[in-house]
Order: structure tokens, then sequence, then C-alpha cells
């Protein structure tokens, strides 16, 4: 029998190999936000060819973590058909044209579109609090299985994503993804406080939806990110910092196990996911417990990332040299 598999990228990144086509999910790989924030655990030794040989491609908002356009010019297939969430403005379509890409689906919120033997179920999220750009979030049905691809995106009414059927495998955000309140000017205490505050907010929030959807299989996903550049290395929660508002995976599979569910995976970048008569396989790239293993040696794993990474690193600063603008004189103007 034909069986849905997952292949995890890093981040909100993922490949679905079905019966009837492969999708590819927000591939990251290139630093983002001037470099200063990069895909953990890293991923750069993955097979970029083979991921970017999809049927399909599914961008789900126009963050550089999820939509990377240097690595998809460079490796993706042209001629994959992009599955378009419906958003008020054509920005991401604009983008993806840009790179390329000629064939879409359009949907629309909620509404399941038929292709090629799979369903699939778009919720684009337009509300301001999902910012000018949008979010959204995409359900894939096979025919016998269900993968629901949460990303970054908060859904407010996750029922409606369960109209074809329970699910099989829930990739959710659960770790901070913005710089709040980090870079706010506020007292230290203060700081602490709004940081322990969030962490623990963006936990309940994904937990809670792990208590609506129900899924067999949790990944958890769409972060964090980690720094490696030296100024902002102390944000990589390593030591349970209280101001850090990115823990990773064993956090939130810690919560869940207390909450009395124990379907979360430990995901690095490699591991997969294959749903056979009802339950799900899981396959780690790294023989034994390397996958724990791994991320129990994080700043380690952090600090042979950076220095690799350092010249890349600093050949990009040097081209940022040269002429400043004064922001704030020009905006007086």
């Amino acid at each position: 029998p034909h069986s849905m598999r997952v292949e995890f990228i890093a981040q909100a990144g993922v490949k679905i190999h079905t019966a009837h086509g492969s999708i590819l999910c927000d591939p990251w790989f290139n630093p983002a936000y001037y470099a200063s924030w990069f895909p953990f655990p890293r991923n750069d030794g993955l097979d970029h060819a083979a991921l970017g040989d999809t049927d399909y491609l599914y961008i789900s908002h126009l963050h550089r973590d999820h939509f990377d356009p240097a690595w998809l010019a460079a490796y993706c297939r042209k001629d994959a058909t992009v599955i378009l969430p419906a958003y008020p403005l054509p920005e991401l379509e604009e983008a993806l044209r840009g790179l390329g890409f000629s064939t879409f689906i359009r949907t629309t919120s909620g509404v399941p579109v038929r292709h090629g033997g799979l369903t699939f179920v778009v919720e684009s999220l337009t509300a301001p609090t999902d910012g000018p750009i949008g979010d959204s979030a995409l359900l894939v049905d096979d025919g016998s299985e269900r993968l629901l691809n949460l990303n970054d995106s908060r859904p407010t009414d996750p029922d409606r994503l369960l109209v074809q059927g329970p699910i099989d495998i829930c990739l959710l955000q659960f770790s901070g993804a913005i710089w709040y309140p980090m870079v706010y000017d506020l007292p230290d205490k203060a700081r602490e406080a709004l940081a322990r505050k969030k962490r623990a907010a963006q936990l309940t929030r994904a937990a809670r939806y792990v208590e609506l959807i129900a899924p067999r299989v949790v990944i958890p996903s769409a972060g964090p990110p980690c720094f490696l550049d030296d100024e902002l290395f102390r944000w990589n929660d390593i030591h349970d910092a209280p101001d850090s508002i990115f823990p990773d995976q064993r956090e939130f599979i810690s919560r869940l196990s207390a909450m009395g569910r124990d379907n979360a995976a430990l995901t690095i970048p490699g591991t997969s996911f294959t749903v056979v008569d009802g339950h799900v396989v899981v396959e780690q790239p790294l023989p034994g417990n390397g996958a724990s293993e791994l991320l129990a040696r994080k700043e380690q794993h952090l600090r042979e990332y950076q220095a690799d990474w350092a010249p890349w690193l600093a050949e990009l600063k040097a081209g940022w040299a040269g002429r400043r603008t004064d922001l704030v004189d020009t905006l007086k103007l």
C-alpha cells in the first residue's frame, strides 16, 4: 500500500512524498535578515538537488526563513506547480513568477482543491495581526493520510482544518520567531519578565493546537532559528536563558509529555516520517541516539557551525561597507 512520507529540512521546511507526487514546503537554507538568522540544526549538508526535484511547491508567506529566493532559483524545478494562498496582495505570486515559476493552483481560503489525486486546503490568514504579507497553513490529503502544516500560522478556527478527516501528521510552531522583547530599550528585569511571559505563551499556544487537532504525530517546526553572529550568539538559549524566547523542541516535547501526549518526534534536518497502516515510523539521519546527542551538545554544534560559516559571514558584511544614510534625517524630510 502507498504511504505518505515526510522529510524534514529545517525550520518550516519539509518535503512531502505521496503516491500522487511530492510537495516541497518553505525550503530555507540561506541565512536570513542580514545573516542574523541561520537554520538550526544546520542543514547545509542535505541533498539540495534531490529536494528541489519536486512536483509541487508551497511557500506559506514571504518571510525570509520561509521564502529563500536564492535557493529556489538555484535548485527548485521551475515547472513545479505552485500552491498559492489567497492573499489580497500579489507579492507572493509576483516574487515566484520573478524566479521562473509559471504554473499556479489558485486557492480559496478553507476550500478544498483537488489536483492530480491530491486534495489541498490552504487556510490563508490576512488579519492585521498576521502582518501585511499574510500567513497560511496547508492541509494535504492523499486519499488515505492527511498532513497539516501550520508552520507559523495561527488559525482562529482549527476545526475547519479537520474537514477532510483526522490528521496523521501536524507541523506547528512552538518557539519564538521575532526580536521581541530583546531589542527593545527596557530595563533588564522588565525585558526578562516579558521574555519569560512570551516563552510560556508560545509553548501554551502550540500545546493548545495539539489538543484541538489531536494528530497522530506532532512535528515541532518553524523554529527556533540560530544565531551565529558573536553579538547575537547569546540568544541561542543554550542554558535556558531567562530572557530568550527561542527554546528548542526538547522543551516543547517535554511540555507535551507532561500533558500525557508522547507523540511528538525529535526532528533534525534529514529526519523522515512515514505513515504505515495508521502508524508513523520515524527514521533519523544519525545512528542510535544521534539526534538527541546533537541537541544535547548544542553549543558545540553551534560553535562548529559558526566557524564553518565565519568566512562567508565576514565576506557578506564587507559587502555592506560604504555610504550610510542617516534614516532619522531622511525621515524628517
